[in-house]
């Protein structure tokens, strides 16, 4: 057997130093370890885990703890935690006393009981890292296993990543779940009890749990026979056993309690202990003492239960990946600010950023399996994080450029590289008016080269090609070139080169040849193509998407496209471009194939835009090479692994940022990038391909997955050829350029010591890279992490830092200082193994820090906004709901280095504005000069709806959009169930629930909008907008030099408008104002009304205490464009008063049958504002099917209706 076969060497008779096997009455052993799994998301969302099940768990345990003295409970995933601290305070409290003894134990190590195989290494070790930092904060102690009963499959790294935590052990029963055998003995995992060696060698124990559901009726578990017979088949007298309910928390039965009971006095064949999660490991130390273990070395994938985990949900994996990337260049950057003296590092706002991103690495979130209401709150999350890591890095940036020298001649452009070395590629600059040609020159002043491009919708940037140090930035100069364009007219091609590749289309658009000029050699099959193929009878009826079955990929791929539109858009001195347009049944593809000269010639990017619109399909993109090797290497996060082909348990398997086929005599190979891609399969020897979009075929089961990705998508994947054997860490590298690209940024021009070049840490190894460089989570260190990409010989490398280090120490992935680490003025030296992993704490010599002129301003606050759990009925910001006060920071915020303080949070703590005037500081009296400033920074949100106003500062009026304090900020759009949007308005504050007078808001976020007013010199005072709907909660004025701005995006949101926002409704006019009631259900009394809808005043409502459905009818007099309309609950009366679903209808004559226009269901907000594609109609009907927030019946109350026409 190779190194990823079982070795099972074993002493016969050996089984010491373990107590459970020194007792002859009882010649086996079990673990008998009780577990309630909690699915996060899955067939629920969010709000029912919090508000249903983690409840349950709480109370069920406890009563068991408090019954039966031998009970143990085992419970993983520190946010569940979290979330009893924040909605259940008493029974949290209860049950800490039963944490400290080790009866409730805790169990898994994670922040959340993760998904392993699309998360990178870097996000398993940041949820070990945020789960016990909780544990450590909250309890005093940490957990010691790696606990995932129900995940579908883990990877090689596992082993290693868990060793470098801590952490003893890993315990499953997901491995019974394969199909088809994986061991010579028919087995489908490799033993009961043994040892997992991880790629660098590292081993942890391994125990099967068995199944996590399993139920005992009160007998005596020692002589239970289903354990005899479990323990027998094994190759040591001992078992670990789940007992329990899986998914849904809660407990196990008393039954099942009272046989555990029953069977620690028992005296069966099974001596029975009442285990936590890590006992069986701590029995087993040291593991050198006992070489009766068997020992598995390799990877423990899936075979088909998991294999469509790697493509479902496309935008969320895109989200996902985008944010490990952004969150890491946020912490590098605000690091080297730091140091700088220029800006505190935002350790809690990067914190929980990062536990935004990591709960939905949860194994039915990033996976893709989860129920589509579940996704709102998956893709809101994943796009609230990617704004304030791009906020975080703006600001970092900023505090960076703004001790650089930026006198340059043109325009200056920030260049900004996070990684730990020098990056030679291109940057994109986009203005917001772009000229047709500009000039660039370097932080040397040389002339560098350029190319204006324009993208499908019209929208021009600038390519440039660029050289920046490691973790650091440079300083361009962009000057436009009146007179002279670099764009060129589209026409008809089908061949593009550059100096190393020549590229031909065929009628399809696929690459049909692909030459490397530097060898004359041929890459693509002969008679075959690189292009895009779809699998178009994609059946999976059991398990949708968690399953790619090999019967789907068996199939003869259909070819996309019968006549593509192909045509040449860019010919420049940087990249040549072929847009490939076509069809795919309803869905619409197009494609830009990218030659590039100089710093990526040898990289051909193929960027996707695909509206995916159909079903029962998956989309591959196939790569059939001309030479060959029954083998491909796949990237792991960290170290790589080598795969054959496709095989009856393992055709589907996963892949990080790269793959590579090399031929099998190491003459030439191929390099497959992909920025958000994982699934991958290998047909033959000579192929590769790659999932991209996955809808499959439903039955009875799961059916609505058959609809999973329908909407759209922007993907891209690149090759890269290399004559001769493939470089494991050169591909590392240009995967890491591709999906952490040179960040570009405008600047003001200034003066800087630092000149026009910063490097903060650099490797002079290329086998050793940088995977981490952030602020440690306890303690003023700085973490630096780096993993070994070669996998061929220990490696030694320098880190060299931008300034003497103090103090360095080795440490594990939960940042826990393990000894002296070995530096020497700026170099810390690392000794590192084969595909390993090491960890840092620095200490440097750091710069004094900066201090921004700021003034905290003091508002003459007239509403109370803020509510304490106890009080929750004593604020009302809006419909009765308030924000939880016991949320809210002590201290104030600062937001991205700008400070706020609130008001009181037991008294009047908000503004609402009518008006108000701010008078600005003036010199006192005898005092010739006062501190002059030039922003007023305001912390601000709506009470309903996103509101347009204007806000002025002496004479200059300034517009802004202040969104609704509730809701979604962000969405991905769904075909047929969500609209896709981004607001524009920056998240300083989001709290993780609000108040309503009866209880808590579960996971119902509240936001305050940061808003930066422009004060023009001279100017006395700021207005503030006359709309009682926009309310502000702090404001503080800021002397300050302006900062960079992002030169474009930092990243994308998969929806057709790169960054929509909501639409405001304003004070449009009301269209139903002059409309007459013509029909409605039922009126409660003479002065409950359906004309009360439309009277203009708030304190009047329609009530209709009828069945539903309830509705009213209105005649506008004629046909008219509605775009949008407002509603007004009765939430003020009682927050279960708001109404919970209703319709919007419409139709032209009376003869035709009502058409909907909008729906609002699964509402909790008083106010809704909602905005919709115009239509026409000249009768409108409010429709109600869902009277209030219970289910039983009750009666419709609504204040007010409004509908407008197109702003």
């Amino acid at each position: 057997m190779n190194r990823k076969a079982l070795l099972m060497v074993i002493a016969s008779t050996v089984f010491s130093g373990v107590t459970s096997a020194q007792d002859t009455s009882h010649p086996m052993t079990a673990y008998i370890v009780a577990d309630a799994h909690l699915d996060t998301q899955w067939n629920w969302d969010v709000q029912t885990t919090i508000g249903e099940y983690v409840r349950n768990t709480l109370e069920q345990n406890l009563f068991l703890l408090g019954r039966y003295h031998n009970y143990v409970f085992n419970f993983e995933g520190a946010v569940k935690y979290s979330w009893m601290k924040e909605y259940y305070p008493e029974l949290y409290a209860a049950m800490k006393p039963y944490v400290a003894n080790d009866r409730w134990h805790l169990a898994g190590s994670s922040w959340d009981a993760t998904e392993t195989i699309v998360s990178s290494p870097e996000s398993w070790l940041r949820n070990t890292l945020l789960g016990q930092t909780f544990y450590r904060e909250e309890f005093g102690k940490e957990s010691t296993d790696v606990f995932l009963s129900d995940c579908f499959g883990f990877p090689y790294t596992l082993p290693t990543l868990a060793a470098h935590c801590g952490l003893l052990g890993f315990s499953t029963q997901k491995l019974a779940w394969r199909n088809n055998p994986f061991f010579d003995d028919g087995r489908k995992y490799p033993f009961n009890v043994g040892l997992w060696q991880g790629i660098d060698g590292s081993r942890i124990m391994l125990a099967h749990g068995f199944d996590y559901t399993s139920r005992y009726d009160g007998s005596d578990l020692s002589s239970n026979k289903d354990l005899t017979n479990e323990i027998s088949k094994g190759s040591l007298p001992v078992i670990y056993h789940y007992y329990g309910t899986g998914d849904i928390g809660g407990s196990p039965t008393i039954s099942s309690v009272l046989s555990v009971e029953r069977g620690l006095k028992g005296s069966g064949k099974v001596r029975i202990i009442s285990a936590t999660s890590d006992q069986l490991y701590r029995d087993f130390l040291p593991y050198d003492s006992h070489p009766e273990l068997p020992v598995y070395d390799g990877e423990l994938l899936m075979d088909v239960h998991g294999t469509g985990c790697y493509t479902s949900q496309a935008a969320m994996k895109s989200y996902n990946r985008q944010n490990e990337h952004l969150g890491d260049a946020a912490e590098r950057a605000s690091v080297s600010a730091e140091w700088l003296g220029t800006m505190a590092y935002p350790k809690q706002e990067l914190r929980e950023n990062w536990q935004r991103v990591i709960v939905h690495q949860f194994h039915d979130d990033l996976t893709g399996t989860s129920i589509p209401r579940a996704y709102e709150f998956s893709w809101n999350d994943e796009l609230l994080s990617l704004t304030r890591f791009s906020k975080d890095l703006t600001t970092a940036v900023n505090g960076i450029a703004s001790r650089m020298n930026t006198l340059v001649s043109g325009t200056p452009v920030v260049l900004y590289n996070a990684e730990a070395f020098p990056v030679h590629a291109l940057a994109t600059v986009a203005l917001s008016n772009m000229a047709e040609s500009y000039t660039l020159r370097n932080d040397k002043n040389q002339w560098v080269r350029s190319q204006v491009v324009t993208d499908t919708k019209g929208t021009r940037s600038l390519l440039v090609e660029a050289s920046v140090p490691a973790t650091g930035a440079a300083v361009y100069s962009m000057s436009p070139l009146r007179g002279k364009s670099s764009i060129i007219p589209e026409r008809e091609t089908r061949t593009i080169e550059n100096t190393v590749y020549r590229l031909t289309l065929d009628a399809h658009g696929d690459i049909s040849s692909l030459v490397d000029k530097r060898l004359g050699k041929e890459l693509v099959a002969q008679g075959q193509s690189i292009g895009l193929v779809v699998f178009d009878d994609a059946k999976s009826y059991r398990w949708p998407a968690w399953e790619i079955l090999k019967e789907t990929i068996d199939q003869t791929p259909v070819v996309v496209g019968d006549n593509a539109d192909i045509s040449l858009t860019e010919s420049g001195p940087l990249r040549w471009t072929l847009r490939v347009k076509r069809h795919y049944g309803q869905s619409e593809i197009i494609q830009y194939i990218h030659l590039y000269e100089g710093a990526l010639a040898d990289r051909i990017d193929v960027d996707c835009e695909v509206d995916w619109q159909s079903q029962h399909a998956l989309l591959k993109a196939n790569f059939p090479m001309s030479f060959s090797n029954p083998s491909a290497t796949y990237d792991l996060g960290l170290g790589s692994v080598e795969r054959g082909n496709n095989k009856a348990n393992a055709y589907e398997v996963p892949s990080h940022e790269w793959t590579d086929l090399t031929a099998a005599d190491g003459s030439y190979g191929v390099t497959i990038l992909n920025n958000g891609k994982y699934g991958w399969d290998k047909p033959n020897d000579n192929t590769l391909r790659l999932s991209l979009l996955y809808t499959p075929r439903t039955n009875k089961s799961f059916s609505y997955q058959d609809r999973q990705d329908l909407g759209f998508h922007t993907f891209t994947y690149g090759i890269v050829g290399h004559p001769g054997q493939l470089d494991k860490a050169l591909a590392v590298k240009q995967s890491t350029i591709l999906n952490s690209p040179i960040k570009a940024f405008l600047s003001e021009r200034h003066s800087g010591d630092l000149e026009r070049t910063f490097s903060f840490v650099s490797s002079d190894n290329p086998n050793v890279i940088v995977r981490a460089l952030k602020k440690s989570e306890v303690g003023d260190d700085y973490i630096v992490r780096v993993y070994e990409n070669a996998g061929h010989a220990t490696q030694k490398a320098k880190l060299t830092f931008a300034t003497d280090i103090v103090k360095a120490m080795e440490a594990n992935g939960t940042e826990k200082a393990l000894g002296d680490a070995s530096f020497s003025g700026r170099t810390l030296n690392v000794d590192i193994q084969p595909f390993g992993v090491k960890t840092y704490r620095v200490s440097l010599q750091c710069q004094p820090m900066a201090e921004v002129a700021s003034e905290q301003v003091n508002l003459p606050f007239n509403r109370r906004c803020f509510s304490f759990n106890s009080f929750r009925n004593q604020a009302d910001f809006s419909g009765g709901y308030s924000y939880a006060a016991e949320l809210l920071p002590k201290d104030g915020l600062t937001v991205d280095n700008v400070p706020f303080k609130f008001g009181p949070l037991d008294e009047a703590n908000g503004l609402t504005c009518h008006g108000n005037v701010i008078s600005l500081p003036q010199p006192a009296k005898g005092v010739h000069k006062a501190q002059q400033y030039n922003k007023l920074y305001l912390l601000v949100a709506s009470t309903s709806g996103d509101r347009s106003v204007t806000i002025s500062a002496g004479d200059k009026s300034q517009q802004f959009v202040i969104p609704d304090y509730t809701g979604f900020y962000g969405q991905w759009e769904h075909q047929g169930h969500t609209t896709g949007f981004v607001k524009s308005a920056e998240p300083a504050y989001i709290g993780s629930h609000r108040h309503s007078p009866v209880g808590d808001g579960i996971y119902e976020y509240t936001y305050m909008f940061k808003v930066a007013v422009d004060i023009p010199r001279g100017a006395t005072e700021v207005r503030l907008p006359d709309d009682d709907h926009v309310v502000v909660f702090a404001a503080t004025l800021v002397d300050e030099q302006p900062g960079v701005i992002p030169a474009g995006q930092l990243f994308w949101t998969n929806n057709k408008e790169d960054q929509a926002t909501t639409a405001t409704t304003g004070d449009r006019p009301n269209l139903l104002a002059q409309a007459k009631v013509i029909a409605c259900s039922g009126e409660a009394n003479k002065n409950e009304v359906a004309t009360n809808l439309i009277d203009g005043k708030d304190n009047t409502k329609w009530c209709d205490t009828g069945a539903v459905p309830n509705y009213v009818d209105f005649d506008l007099g004629q046909t008219k464009a509605l775009a949008g309309w407002y509603l007004l609950s009765a939430g003020a009366e009682a927050p279960n008063y708001i109404t919970r679903t209703c319709l919007l209808q419409g139709r032209n004559t009376m003869d035709e049958e009502w058409k909907t226009i909008d729906l609002i269901d699964g509402n909790h907000s008083n106010e809704v504002s909602r905005q919709f594609a115009p239509v026409t109609a000249r009768y409108v009907r409010l429709l109600v099917i869902g009277q209030t927030q219970a289910i039983s019946p009750d009666a419709t109350r609504i204040y007010e209706l409004r509908v407008f026409g197109p702003q």
